[in-house]
């Protein structure tokens, strides 16, 4: 089996997907003169920031706090889609499902029909991050503490920007997942969900390819299943915590450079949104990708069919963090032991 046997839907679906993933990161939602703001006030931010009363001790609370804010809306994000009510969906259609697994042997095109529109979630992340920016603009942040916004209160906003942004993401990647017939509240399926977060929010090409090449490594693991059968759970959960703080952390810089005074509500909305239906759409590439794969018995390695050299592809991804998802589960596989 292969690409020849695939349906004319599933091999346009194949080839739209790696479009998807394979296409220079979009800007379309922020115009020229709003990124340059938010560029600007990033190289502000780190130019004054130790200048601002209570800068590092607000940044120390915040980062202390995040890392458990974060497992406490996340994950509960990821896993809010409650299987009985996917299956009830489908059912409509098939009388006789019943789980997960028969989800997984429909075809990608009935798959495809249940997954909801975007909007929805772009829309909600447009609101949740004007909303924040209310706390940090208005007002200059000010050297001293009756002047304006401090440091604290911008720092502790854009830290709960994150937070919210990554529980919205959450939502959109479990959603994406158990409409294919994926299960997150599994351990291995979540630390998958966790790779596809990281591609999500992958702002460069190089990293995006980063992202794409790890996930494409864990599928292969996953459809081998024998290999997966000798992972036990607590480990696979060790290495889920380790992602979750990479990511988290990652993102709350990220933001930082998003919501910070004189950027203005406006952007902060769309740089949310963007970010959202950015998620979104690499989601469902990726889990139809996975689908056809499995269907078909490809090797995920022709995921990176088209993609960028790695010569070309790692200059602009050196800055950008990008999660591993391999990387780490091998890492609690194998720790480096003392000499």
């Amino acid at each position: 089996m292969g690409f020849e046997e695939m349906t004319s839907y599933d091999q346009a679906a194949w080839r739209q997907s790696l479009k998807v993933l394979h296409e220079a990161p979009r800007q379309t939602l922020v115009p020229k003169k709003l990124r340059e703001r938010a560029s600007s006030a990033a190289s502000w931010v780190a130019g004054r920031a130790s200048e601002l009363p209570g800068a590092e001790s607000a940044r120390e609370i915040v980062e202390r706090a995040f890392e458990g804010t974060l497992a406490l809306t996340f994950q509960p994000a990821l896993r809010s889609t409650r299987p009985g009510s996917i299956v009830k969906r489908y059912s409509k259609n098939n009388p006789d499902l019943e789980t997960y697994e028969q989800i997984r042997a429909l075809p990608l095109e009935e798959r495809d029909a249940m997954l909801p529109p975007k909007f929805g979630y772009t829309l909600g992340s447009a609101g949740q991050g004007a909303v924040t920016a209310l706390a940090v603009t208005g007002a200059e942040v000010a050297s001293t503490v009756t002047a304006g916004t401090t440091a604290a209160v911008a720092i502790g906003a854009v830290a709960a920007d994150s937070v919210a942004s990554m529980a919205m993401m959450g939502r959109t990647v479990g959603v994406v997942a158990s409409r294919y017939g994926y299960d997150v509240r599994l351990p291995d399926e979540e630390l998958f969900a966790m790779g596809v977060l990281s591609l999500g929010v992958a702002g460069s090409l190089g990293a995006k390819t980063q992202a794409l090449a790890a996930l494409s490594r864990l599928t292969q693991q996953m459809m081998r299943k024998a290999t997966w059968k000798k992972m036990n759970e607590h480990l696979l959960v060790q290495a889920i915590g380790k992602v979750y703080q990479m990511l988290g952390l990652r993102l709350t810089q990220k933001k930082l450079a998003q919501t910070v005074p004189l950027v203005g509500i406006g952007l902060n909305a769309a740089l949310s949104a963007s970010l959202t239906e950015r998620t979104f759409r690499r989601a469902q590439a990726v889990y139809r990708l996975r689908t056809l794969s499995e269907t078909y018995g490809i090797d995920p390695q022709e995921w990176m069919s088209g993609s960028p050299a790695s010569s070309s592809a790692g200059d602009d991804s050196r800055e950008e963090a990008v999660v591993d998802v391999m990387a780490v589960l091998d890492a609690e596989r194998n720790p480096p032991t003392d000499p």
